[in-house]
């Protein structure tokens, strides 16, 4: 499930992942569960969260192969927002048949103004905006029970340089798809249920030869 920030792609692949009954993976997610058992992957992660850079691509290889090896990815799994470059595209082809790509589209403005409402839980990571995904209590996550947070990096300034950098690194992964065939575009610029709706329609039928979803 690939997208630009805002794009509601991780929604989309807990939705997606329910629906077919296959593991939602996030990186992520996966660097947090290291870092919180403070295991040596853990900690050579954390070395480059603190200096505010991306893990090295060998970390998130590692966490991603290793995770698909699990007995509840036999059927089938979701890769949220991964593979984020070109690089960690080929690597994934190593390990796994991938068959299908959704990438949830959305404009520059439109993820801007999605993401500066957005709130954050500093626990499980799960994702909220105050408008369009609110929590059940205000401020609190339906998970967990935290206290939700606004990331340092939702700021306008912020959200467009991040921006700058999906638009040069991950649309290379889209062309990459596409060229693949198996790249499924979807209007992230509807409601929640009717991304759902679409993804749904374009990924159920086939159900039955799915291996895995990006």
């Amino acid at each position: 499930m690939l997208g630009p920030q805002g794009s509601g792609k991780g929604t989309q692949a807990e939705l997606l992942a329910k629906k077919l009954n296959i593991p939602n993976i996030s990186i992520g997610q996966l660097l947090r569960n290291e870092i919180e058992k403070k295991t040596e992957t853990g900690k050579q992660a954390q070395k480059y969260m603190n200096k505010g850079q991306l893990v090295s691509n060998s970390i998130a290889h590692k966490l991603a192969k290793n995770r698909i090896t699990q007995p509840d990815c036999e059927n089938g799994f979701i890769f949220d927002g991964f593979p984020r470059i070109l690089i960690q595209a080929k690597f994934i082809e190593t390990v796994t048949n991938i068959t299908h790509v959704i990438l949830v589209d959305i404009s520059d403005e439109e993820a801007i103004d999605r993401l500066t409402g957005r709130r954050t839980c500093p626990k499980c990571g799960k994702i909220y905006h105050i408008k369009f995904n609110a929590p059940k209590k205000e401020g609190i996550c339906d998970k967990c029970a935290e206290k939700l947070e606004i990331r340092e990096d939702d700021t306008e300034q912020a959200i467009r340089k991040r921006l700058k950098i999906y638009h040069a690194e991950t649309e290379e992964v889209v062309e990459y798809y596409k060229e693949k065939n198996i790249l499924i575009e979807i209007n992230g610029e509807q409601s929640i249920e009717k991304v759902k709706q679409d993804i749904f329609s374009s990924v159920i039928p086939a159900k039955a030869g799915i291996h895995s979803c990006l």
